[in-house]
């Protein structure tokens, strides 16, 4: 008697249909699963990017709303003290002509 390999004996018998079936729809549930954790990943990684650039906007939307009121009211203050002294500059200006009226000097 010739000993055989277990490859041999393998190869010769012949797989149930059943099996491959069964390993067939282990293959299937493996997949599935793995397609469904891929897919949760994905569009939870894309949910996430997405809350965190509209935070990023709405901050960012918020900060320079206020560094431009700031800028208003620092340009308002600015103007404000421009226009005072514009108007003394313009009170000087007519109290010198009026009193030069006045004083017949003619110099304004």
């Amino acid at each position: 008697m010739t000993s055989m390999k277990p490859e041999a004996i393998l190869s010769l018998t012949p797989v149930p249909a059943q099996w491959v079936d069964t390993w067939s729809g282990v293959a299937s549930l493996y997949r599935d699963a793995m397609q469904a954790s891929v897919q949760q990943l994905v569009l939870s990684s894309a949910s996430i990017i997405q809350e965190q650039t509209m935070r990023a906007f709405m901050a960012a939307s918020n900060a320079c709303a206020e560094a431009l009121a700031r800028n208003a009211m620092t340009v308002q203050q600015q103007s404000m003290v421009r226009f005072a002294d514009a108007h003394q500059q313009a009170l000087g200006l007519m109290g010198r002509a009026w009193t030069a009226g006045w004083t017949g000097d003619g110099k304004a």
